[in-house]
């Protein structure tokens, strides 16, 4: 058995974490704090309908990735909600770019896109009729 869950390494963990839970009402599930600087998150694990995922502040000493770019280069989040129009506001609402306006594909589902305030860009997509 295998599996792959994203795991996205941010500026700054606790704004990503109300990112998340406003704009596709995540459920967080863990977060440690770096145990040196309790404000910032070594490891959390959150979860989106039944897909989890992992976030945590960027470091020094190697786990630290690219800062967030103003383009999207590092990551791209594929994701399935229920109203993809509402999740697309919230997440314009909450500081997103907008990328791809929601509209509707040939077989009828709806799809659009935004980079988040951390460089992630997000497809927010209906499920397929």
């Amino acid at each position: 058995m295998a599996s792959l869950a994203p795991y996205v390494m941010v500026d700054d963990a606790r704004v990503f974490k109300n990112f998340v839970e406003q704009v596709f009402g995540a459920e967080v599930l863990t977060v440690v704090p770096l145990p040196e600087d309790p404000s910032r998150t070594l490891h959390a694990q959150a979860r989106i309908g039944d897909d989890i995922f992992y976030f945590a502040d960027s470091g020094p000493g190697g786990m630290k990735c690219l800062d967030s770019p103003d383009e999207p280069v590092h990551i791209q989040m594929w994701t399935t909600v229920a109203d993809p129009d509402t999740s697309f506001s919230r997440a314009i609402a909450a500081g997103a770019r907008p990328v791809l306006e929601v509209s509707e594909l040939e077989d009828g589902t709806r799809s659009g896109g935004f980079v988040d305030p951390f460089g992630t860009l997000w497809w927010v997509n209906s499920q397929a009729q």
